[in-house]
């Protein structure tokens, strides 16, 4: 990795308010994506999620820039002390193309964040679409997930996301 140029990444996010904005100067900088990519896989970094954020919104589909660091962000998952910043991640990687042994490690590591019932909402959802997807080719996993939305995981979730997990549980069902 190269260092991480902190001094313009703190520029865009003291300077700049909207998004669209930002990309926007990262794409008329683009020297500055690579320090925006390796900062949102800081465990310190204040502005790590927000930098996360932007990577999402940069990256193209399997990005080639992106591709060596998805073990680190794979890595990194569970040590972020910020749950908008596992979310983040999430989206950056829903946006690449795992091989079996990446999904394996990354579907562990979305049924701890989907199991922990304390996290946002938002990120237990980005997690458990993570799950389905993963699992999308193995119909036994597919009914594995299914032990994980009872009640106790329903409980904390917001009425409208409760009926979209229950509606891809009756796809799981076959639609019954």
């Amino acid at each position: 990795m190269s260092e991480i140029n902190f001094t313009a990444i703190d520029y865009i996010f003291s300077n700049f308010r909207k998004k669209e904005v930002m990309i926007s100067y990262i794409k008329d900088h683009f020297e500055l994506f690579q320090s925006l990519l390796e900062a949102s896989l800081s465990l310190e970094y204040s502005n790590a999620w927000r930098s996360t954020l932007l990577v999402g919104h940069i990256m193209e589909k399997n990005d080639v820039l992106i591709k060596p660091l998805v073990d680190d962000f794979i890595e990194v998952l569970l040590k972020l002390n910020h749950d908008g910043h596992q979310r983040q991640v999430l989206i950056v990687l829903d946006k690449m193309q795992l091989n079996e042994e990446q999904e394996g490690r990354l579907f562990d590591k979305c049924m701890t964040l989907w199991e922990d019932i304390k996290k946002i909402p938002s990120t237990r959802i980005r997690a458990f679409w993570m799950l389905l997807k993963i699992a999308e080719p193995y119909p036994e996993i597919q009914q594995d997930i299914k032990h994980f939305t009872t009640e106790y995981y329903l409980k904390t979730l917001s009425p409208g996301i409760r009926v979209i997990i229950e509606r891809e549980i009756k796809k799981i069902n076959g639609g019954l």
